[in-house]
């Protein structure tokens, strides 16, 4: 039987306001669905369930998200359950039943820090108090001794070597792993997106520091990985995990949540085995390797590229991945070393990301 790892933004409501979110226009005039709905959905499919990523909108905001914490742990507690958020988690576990619902049912925590200096991580997040709560929820997760990481946007406005210094420093007081997700342009190649999408050459140059200077445990990103380790990896898209959004439709990707790409909807009894038997997620991904491809000595190994990044910058799948080294007449002279970790993460095969642990943890 095949075992989902879903990604479930329960609610659309969120308490910032970046520009660069790739969900805004998700979720700005979402219908959401509730605790009934949910619950629902839980009991038919837990079967078919191996973990949960709560992300997307801000879940910490509504209390009935802890209650569905809370009814999956007591009720299925084989489905490993982790969250995203954006350090709002610290203040909504000042309510004691919120507080007892995250320390018996959240396995691990994916806490957003982008900046490590205060006041830039607040600009970039539209929010004031965004460093403080997002260093407060590290602090509560290293006192319940929950497994945490430290994710942040890989974009042109932020990975740069001092700020990569500074991020490893805070993960390393507080315990915790880091883990960089690439910009992507959801809205489309345009203007504001450009001055986020991070280039070829500092992504790659970003990847050679962190390696010489820290450890990188997982790279879950076919193209660079391929290119830069020597290793294989698939694209998880569709194939062994599903976005959920807050209006409980159903996408192959975190970042393909266009029309395009919905393919059911949570409401629809026994879901989850209608979509397997229905192979309409394979025949969604086109997994063909564009004809671009051919002859590349990574065909087989890149296939292309990741599929959400081809889609989102090109509309189309029969594309190769804009990141290509040979468009770049990139050379890989001395592969990457993935350093081998025992470290268990939800996101480990979910969508294409990056995992790192800071030198000497």
């Amino acid at each position: 039987m095949r075992k989902w790892n879903i990604g479930w933004g329960t609610i659309s409501h969120c308490n910032m306001n970046c520009q660069f979110c790739y969900s805004k226009y998700r979720r700005k005039n979402s219908k959401d669905l509730g605790y009934a709905d949910w619950v629902r959905f839980i009991d038919e499919n837990h079967e078919k369930i191996n973990s949960i990523n709560y992300g997307t909108g801000e879940n910490t905001l509504d209390e009935s998200w802890f209650d569905l914490v809370a009814y999956i742990r007591n009720h299925y507690p084989e489905i490993r359950q982790a969250l995203t958020t954006n350090g709002h988690l610290a203040e909504a576990v000042k309510d004691e039943k919120c507080l007892n619902a995250f320390i018996e049912g959240i396995d691990e925590v994916d806490v957003s820090l982008d900046f490590c200096d205060a006041k830039k991580h607040a600009e970039f997040r539209g929010q004031p108090k965004a460093y403080g709560w997002a260093i407060d929820t590290l602090a509560l997760c290293e006192k319940y001794k929950k497994p945490t990481t430290i994710v942040f946007l890989g974009s042109e406005k932020n990975v740069s070597r001092e700020n990569i210094d500074g991020l490893f420093s805070i993960a390393k007081e507080y315990g915790a792993i880091l883990r960089m997700n690439m910009y992507r342009p959801t809205e489309g190649v345009n203007d504001l997106s450009k001055q986020f999408i991070i280039s070829y050459e500092t992504f790659v140059d970003a990847l050679n520091y962190i390696a010489k200077q820290h450890h990188i445990i997982s790279m879950n990103d076919a193209l660079f990985s391929s290119f830069l380790t020597n290793k294989t990896v698939a694209d998880p898209s569709g194939d062994r995990s599903i976005r959920i959004l807050a209006d409980g439709s159903i996408t192959p990707s975190t970042y393909l949540i266009d029309e395009n790409y919905i393919v059911a909807n949570i409401t629809e009894p026994n879901v989850l085995d209608k979509i397997e038997k229905s192979n309409v997620l394979t025949n969604l991904i086109v997994k063909t390797i564009p004809s671009e491809c051919k002859g590349c000595a990574y065909e087989n190994s890149c296939a292309g590229g990741v599929y959400d990044r081809r889609y989102l910058w090109y509309g189309t799948l029969e594309k190769k991945d804009p990141y290509c080294p040979g468009v770049f007449h990139a050379r890989n002279n001395q592969p990457i070393e993935i350093t081998a970790s025992d470290f268990v993460s939800v996101h480990d095969g979910y969508l294409p990301t990056i995992f790192f642990r800071p030198k000497g943890d």
